[in-house]
């Protein structure tokens, strides 16, 4: 074993949601390590190839979504129950849902990590992990070679089956398995036709083809029969034998480059904090795949403890921020496991589920209904229930607003590009005055006047008529943690609470 070697914070997994970490990591200023098991990323894997508008907006924010619309594929849609859900009713400057394989969102995540010149050590495997009171002791398998790392924090961000979960000896209670899943990435012979139904239920299972990417379509395969062994590697004899009982055909099934199984099971670990360790994305919490939130979640879990964690081993913040980590995302987590459950409930085969199915329908076709679902399925709706009884947008995302500044026009997704918190000043001739605490630690902008509440309204037609804006607080996750309403008095002084929260 070699002499140990420290960073400040190593993260535990080089998927979406530990590359997203560590480029928020990085951005704030910490020393970060990526370690992963794989000896490199994945190629050619869709797994979960579904973007949605709230990750857009954040890939926004981090001057990447260009890199993803580029090379993704955008749907007029997106569904719950059969019905189109449109979060363009939410937030109209980004697609509902981006289709994209998991393994080009981690290319482009992988390749911004690099942009940082943050280090992953690929091959290398979680052996041990033991914290104290300053920091993390981690033993790792190094291509075959015992290795000593140190680190005042670990992150958890290596999948369902976590390693870190595990050897902290985290319970991950939730529920067992109903109905499993075999999905493919496969090439057609003669595949279905783009005006076909690609969804059929039947009374053993529901079966899905559609295209994914040129020349690949994803299969997806919900069976109530459990396999005979679930830790069993698919075969393509199984995939073709499980599309012939569902579908009738195989469509000339000639290849696959991934084939996998899934449950849905949902599972939750109770504190996302353990001590200096944490864990996001599917280590802390797995659900079905109907609905494609896993992936989004992750990431955003990724947003929300980056800044904080970076802001701490900095230290421009105290640690009892960390703990808003689990206050603000084990809820987040806990609605979006059940909207799974209520999803893989409705698309199960038989005559009482297609009646609560048709009654949902009818439910979801009330324009106000589909709006509040398509914010709930997008993200975009999301409110942090520390700003419940305040102004109408202090909890919640801001928009990307068009700004007129001292340095021409600008959108408030590009002030954000750097990740550090934002003050806008929207009243130039009021003059929202920054604590001379926080001067350095905050991007400051004044903006032009005639930016007022019907923005706003424009882009957050859910909440309703909102009064133009004095002044708002951003934090670098993009969320509100202050506004000043024009023609209210000025409060200065909880501008200085708001920053004391967050800022420290």
């Amino acid at each position: 074993m070699d002499e140990r070697s420290s960073s400040q914070v190593i993260v535990v997994g080089a998927g979406p949601t530990g590359l997203m970490l560590a480029a928020e990591l990085s951005l704030g200023g910490a020393d970060v390590t990526v370690i992963e098991q794989r000896s490199t990323g994945t190629f050619g894997e869709s797994r979960a190839p579904g973007i949605n508008a709230r990750t857009m907006e954040i890939f926004g924010q981090r001057n990447l979504a260009q890199r993803f619309l580029e090379r993704g594929r955008q749907l007029p849609a997106v569904l719950f129950s059969g019905l189109p859900m449109m979060p363009k009713e939410v937030d109209p400057d980004w697609p509902d849902a981006l289709i994209l394989p998991q393994s080009e969102t981690e290319r482009i995540l992988g390749e911004r990590v690099e942009e940082l010149g943050v280090p992953i050590r690929w091959s290398t495997e979680l052996l041990h992990l033991a914290q104290d009171t300053f920091g993390v002791d981690l033993i790792v398998d190094d291509g075959g070679e015992a290795r000593a790392l140190r680190a005042q924090y670990v992150v958890g961000c290596d999948g369902g089956h976590s390693a870190v979960r595990r050897i902290c000896g985290l319970a991950f209670p939730g529920d067992d398995p109903v109905s499993h899943w075999i999905v493919a990435d496969v090439q057609l012979g003669n595949p279905p036709n783009e005006r076909e139904s690609f969804g059929r239920n039947t009374r053993i299972g529901t079966y899905q083809v559609s295209r994914a990417e040129p020349d690949w379509y994803r299969v997806s395969l919900m069976k109530l029969a459990a396999p005979n062994d679930r830790n069993a590697p698919v075969t393509l004899d199984e995939l073709r034998q499980a599309m012939l009982e569902g579908l009738g055909t195989d469509y000339g099934l000639l290849k696959a480059r991934w084939m996998s199984r899934f449950a849905d099971g949902c599972r939750q670990v109770d504190q996302y904090r353990h001590g200096r360790v944490f864990l996001a994305g599917d280590a802390a919490h797995t659900h079905s795949p109907i609905g494609g939130q896993g992936l989004n979640l992750g990431i955003q879990d990724a947003v929300n403890l980056g800044w904080k964690l970076g802001a701490v081993v900095a230290g421009a913040s105290a640690e009892p921020l960390l703990d808003t980590y689990h206050q603000e995302r084990h809820p987040v987590a806990e609605r979006v496991l059940e909207l799974a459950r209520a999803q893989t409930a409705l698309i199960k085969p038989g005559h009482q589920i297609d009646a609560l199915r048709n009654v949902v329908g009818m439910w979801l076709d009330i324009p106000e209904v589909m709006r509040g679902m398509a914010g709930t399925l997008s993200g975009l709706a999301l409110r942090y229930p520390w700003g419940a009884d305040l102004h109408p947008l202090v909890g919640r995302r801001m928009p990307n607003l068009s700004l007129l500044t001292d340095h021409g026009k600008q959108d408030t997704f590009t002030l954000m590009h750097s990740a550090r918190p934002l003050l806008l000043s929207f009243n130039q001739t009021k003059g929202t005055v920054v604590p001379d605490r926080w001067i350095s630690a905050v991007d400051h902008f004044e903006v032009s006047p005639d930016v007022d509440g019907n923005s706003l309204n424009w882009h957050l037609p859910v909440l309703g008529s909102i009064p133009a804006l004095a002044a708002a607080f951003v934090r670098p996750d993009g969320y509100v943690a202050w506004v000043e309403a024009e023609g209210e008095p000025s409060t200065s002084a909880s501008l200085a609470d708001a920053m004391e929260r967050w800022l420290g």
